[in-house]
């Protein structure tokens, strides 16, 4: 049992997933507890709350097409551009924003595609279901 319990800890310690447009990390699980520390960022401060290990797993296979390798190349870095009224990223849907900084607009897009990278996962889940 206790091997169980390690290498359901090794398989899900460090991983990411996606949930309402913002990154997670799983920090570290309790498997005795069935629950896990999960960090992540909101309105500009580390958030650290515990979740269900179940929930996790759900949220992992779900998520498991995430490409963030993508966020900070040079083509999503051109994405985002100054117009007069303000900075705006290009999505397929067109452009969205102003926003008052570049800055705030490449936040905007990297929550934009993690948001639609989730959303496709979920309509693929559907599909095959």
């Amino acid at each position: 049992m206790a091997h169980m319990h390690a290498t359901l800890n090794n398989r899900l310690e460090g991983r990411l997933f996606s949930d309402q447009g913002r990154l997670h990390l799983i920090l570290d699980v309790d498997t005795d507890a069935g629950m896990a520390r999960v960090s992540f960022r909101a309105d500009d401060q580390q958030q650290i709350v515990q979740m269900p290990i179940v929930d996790i797993c759900q949220k992992l296979a779900t998520g498991g097409h995430l490409k963030l390798d993508g966020l900070n190349t040079e083509d999503t870095a051109k994405r985002v551009v100054q117009q007069v009224d303000g900075w705006y990223f290009i999505a397929r849907e067109g452009p969205e924003g102003p926003y008052s900084s570049a800055e705030l607009a490449r936040k905007a897009l990297n929550e934009f595609i993690l948001a639609k990278q989730t959303e496709s996962g979920n309509s693929e889940r559907r599909k095959t279901a």
